[in-house]
């Protein structure tokens, strides 16, 4: 559930417009997977793409989500000959 609620945050949308989660990854074994541990254990986490995301679900309690192609700024300075 925070996996997807927190993607339909990123995207501003209804959770229900979302696609199923269960679509791209098993719901209950990523919950086994990242289940919060205590800091001796160290941190498990789990990657994946959803809906156009690179998701990390980190067994702390914390979900990074980006877009998967970020763009990119190229830096041309005025002038310059390789500028076109």
């Amino acid at each position: 559930m925070a996996v997807i609620a927190t993607l339909a945050d990123v995207r501003d949308t209804d959770p229900v417009d979302l696609t199923p989660l269960h679509s791209t990854v098993d719901p209950d074994a990523l919950d086994a997977l990242v289940r919060v541990r205590n800091g001796t254990n160290g941190d498990i986490h789990v990657t994946f793409t959803h809906q156009g995301h690179t998701i990390t679900v980190h067994s702390y309690g914390v979900i990074t989500i980006t877009p998967e192609h970020e763009p990119t700024v190229e830096n041309h300075e005025p002038g310059r000959e390789d500028d076109v």
